[in-house]
């Protein structure tokens, strides 16, 4: 008789200076997601941002079950997500908008950058 497969969440412990990690706290709180959540959302999208162009990535995907993130082929993936008007449809892959703002970071933004708001999802570049 065969023992059934049990899937526990693993857990993993980082460390980092104490001005790191006071930082991702802040940074957590800005967000209102946990530091699990921050940290698990941004290695992951880094790992399978290199599905297109390395193999080794690929393989490991595969072998472990770990399935494709819609968003990873956008160039806006990444911590925009979380600003991102439309990031559940996003990552549920029902569009392919790109990054638009929330009005409400407005404030937030620097001047520099104020040209975001002027994204309709198309683009994510630079106006010239």
């Amino acid at each position: 008789m065969g023992a059934a497969a049990i899937h526990a969440d693993k857990v993993v412990n980082v460390k980092m200076a104490e001005s790191e990690h006071t930082l991702l706290k802040a940074y957590c709180a800005s967000v209102n997601r946990s530091m699990q959540d921050v940290l698990r959302d941004f290695t992951l999208m880094e790992i399978q941002k290199q599905h297109f162009c390395c193999r080794l990535v690929r393989s490991l995907m595969e072998e472990h079950c770990v399935d494709q993130d819609p968003r990873v082929e956008k160039p806006c993936a990444g911590y925009a997500c979380y600003y991102c008007r439309h990031a559940e449809a996003c990552k549920a892959g029902e569009t392919e908008l790109l990054y638009i703002p929330r009005q409400e970071i407005r404030q937030l933004v620097t001047e520099e950058s104020a040209y975001i708001f002027d994204f309709d999802g198309s683009s994510i570049d630079r106006p010239s």
